[in-house]
């Protein structure tokens, strides 16, 4: 190709439009990557960032932090920043079971939004009580001392003489695995811990004296019942706080399970062809 074509094709060129679009177009491009290439080696720290670092640790330590403290606490940050802008740079990010998990919480947190914190009116609450009343009654307890030993005649011998002079119960009978006194124990507890029997012959026991033989999972003890209490409903004034938490969850989960649902259905779900096994 000699000069003169050349010539025309380069004035060709300069003359096309669409050259010239195309050009600007790659120019852009990179002044576009370049910028985003600067911006991600680049922190700032600004006055919002400060005021989120001070109410953190005002947060922990109920006070402000001095210079040295903030100093520290901004270097923590940059530290932190860089490894986790590395990390993803790396792609140490995707495919993370736990990041996935915390992301997830994180939108169902969302999800739930914040419209649910405030409290209801008192019928509202007093319906929801009214609805949910087997969660807010209180347990059967026990409250009880017990010596552990080898067998239903020693349990009888035990209490007999522990009626008389109960000073060192503590030392008295076998080693025992678990508590030698008990306070306050919900029956599902002592059921667990000593068995269906054990309680059965608590409710029976009188209180004050101690009794034997009494048997458990674990074989005869001598029992002083202390004190029993009965259990039961409890009065709506009582639990008004507790019953209005409950009310704030059960309204956000109704809430988040309504717009997941929502989102599903945005969303198609395919069974991929499953090759058979040869």
């Amino acid at each position: 190709m000699n000069q003169r074509r050349i010539r025309q094709l380069l004035r060709a060129l300069v003359t096309d439009r669409f050259v010239w679009f195309l050009l600007i177009g790659v120019l852009l491009f990179g002044v576009d990557r370049w910028r985003q290439s600067d911006e991600a080696y680049r922190i700032i720290v600004d006055l919002p960032l400060l005021e989120k670092l001070t109410a953190q640790w005002q947060g922990q330590t109920k006070r402000l932090p001095d210079a040295n403290e903030l100093d520290a606490l901004v270097e923590g940050y940059v530290r932190e920043e860089i490894l986790v802008r590395e990390a993803r740079r790396l792609g140490l990010d995707q495919d993370d079971v736990i990041i996935r998990r915390r992301l997830a919480q994180k939108y169902e947190f969302f999800l739930a939004g914040a419209d649910n914190a405030a409290a209801p009116d008192a019928a509202t609450l007093r319906q929801f009580f009214d609805a949910n009343r087997a969660r807010y009654r209180l347990p059967e307890t026990f409250t009880f001392n017990h010596v552990f030993v080898d067998d239903a005649d020693a349990a009888s011998a035990m209490a007999a003489q522990l009626n008389k002079d109960e000073s060192g119960w503590r030392t008295q009978g076998r080693p025992f695995m678990l508590k030698r006194n008990y306070r306050a124990v919900a029956t599902d507890r002592l059921a667990v811990d000593m068995g269906d029997g054990f309680v059965t012959a608590l409710r029976a026991a009188p209180e004050g004296r101690w009794i034997g033989p009494v048997r458990s999972a674990f074989g005869v003890h001598a029992v002083k019942l202390i004190a029993r209490a009965a259990g039961g409903d409890v009065a709506f004034d009582d639990v008004v706080a507790r019953v209005t938490r409950d009310w704030q969850v059960r309204q956000q989960e109704m809430t988040r399970n309504a717009a997941l649902d929502a989102l599903r259905r945005d969303y198609t779900v395919e069974l991929a062809p499953v090759d058979p096994q040869p």
